[in-house]
């Protein structure tokens, strides 16, 4: 089997390049010139460089391959009025469909995000994939154009194009060069989160998203959408097992999501407006949190059949990549 990984130097491309290897594919990653390669680096792989943006490198990467994984979606690094969000997100998006039919593309592999599942009915039960996205939000950039995106995938698988949309919960796990999830781990280990918001949320090993994504493009049924994950928690609790894996005190101090949404949004204000720089949290960011919530990932296991690692295990490879590549001192 012939597979391309778009994103694959990313913490969840380099981990699904390492399982497709495990199961005999032939590997090729597409990444742009600029992006940094040391998560793969040592691979039995075909490395090319393109661009989401670039329709041409997408068919040119696509050609020969059987299957396509795209964990590379779109989204905005900093606050950006919503229609540039979904206009890009589109952009992208419609170019490598675009791609996948030229080129005849067997099984479209996309990595959606949690934020496009909405809430159940009944607030005590957990959300599952027929849950609608729906949000309050409606002027965050990053929630508009996640939930564009995927809904343009779904679309596609009903016109002709075999694709199947996976959605994983927050992953922990080692390869995350540009700490996403792993911000959370460095956070607390460095002691620079004293405060949290508290909530509930879902959490699975990097590497069992991976293996879902494979599943996906062997098991999946076209035009589905599948919740990938393992632990169903609170933030308080996660954040007491990643302290108690580091060694160090949890945060005590919960915050209340409003204080902290309009905390975050007031420092965007006087980062841009006074010191004329990018803040350290985008606003956005916090609303996002606003949409973690328990999951039923049910339909995934008995579809697909990936596996559930410790999570304390995940937390504990993450610390461990970490230390080894310079994020954490050695004695933290």
């Amino acid at each position: 089997m012939k597979s391309l990984v778009i994103g694959g130097t990313g913490q969840l491309g380099a981990n699904l390049v390492r399982a497709l290897l495990e199961h005999g594919h032939q590997v090729r990653v597409l990444h742009r010139s600029t992006s940094h390669t040391s998560t793969i680096e040592g691979l039995d792989i075909q490395c090319v460089v393109g661009d989401l943006n670039d329709g041409a490198s997408l068919r040119r990467a696509c050609d020969g391959m059987h299957v396509v994984y795209h964990v590379a979606g779109y989204y905005p690094a900093r606050t950006i009025p919503v229609d540039l969000a979904q206009g890009q997100a589109l952009k992208e998006t419609t170019l490598l469909l675009e791609a996948v039919r030229a080129t005849g593309i067997e099984r479209l592999v996309y990595a959606s995000t949690l934020t496009t599942v909405g809430f159940p009915q009944n607030p005590k039960h957990p959300a599952n994939e027929t849950c609608a996205f729906a949000t309050r939000f409606t002027n965050n950039p990053y929630l508009m154009a996640k939930a564009t995106m995927e809904e343009k995938i779904l679309q596609a698988s009903s016109q002709g194009i075999p694709s199947v949309v996976v959605i994983p919960t927050e992953f922990f796990g080692p390869y995350d060069q540009r700490p996403t999830s792993g911000t959370h781990i460095l956070m607390i280990a460095k002691r620079q989160m004293p405060v949290y918001i508290p909530g509930r949320v879902n959490v699975i090993d990097v590497r069992d998203v991976a293996v879902a994504m494979i599943r996906a493009a062997e098991r999946g049924r076209v035009g589905e959408r599948y919740l990938v994950g393992n632990w169903n928690t609170t933030q308080k609790e996660l954040n007491e097992l990643i302290a108690e894996v580091v060694g160090v005190a949890p945060p005590i101090f919960p915050a209340p999501f409003a204080l902290a949404r309009w905390g975050t949004k007031a420092g965007e204000w006087l980062f841009s407006s006074i010191l004329g720089r990018p803040p350290l949290l985008p606003a956005f960011f916090v609303e996002v949190l606003a949409h973690m919530q328990h999951y039923d990932c049910s339909k995934a296991h008995k579809e697909l059949g990936y596996p559930q690692r410790s999570i304390e295990g995940a937390i504990r490879d993450a610390v461990g990549w970490f230390r080894t590549n310079g994020y954490l001192s050695k004695i933290v």
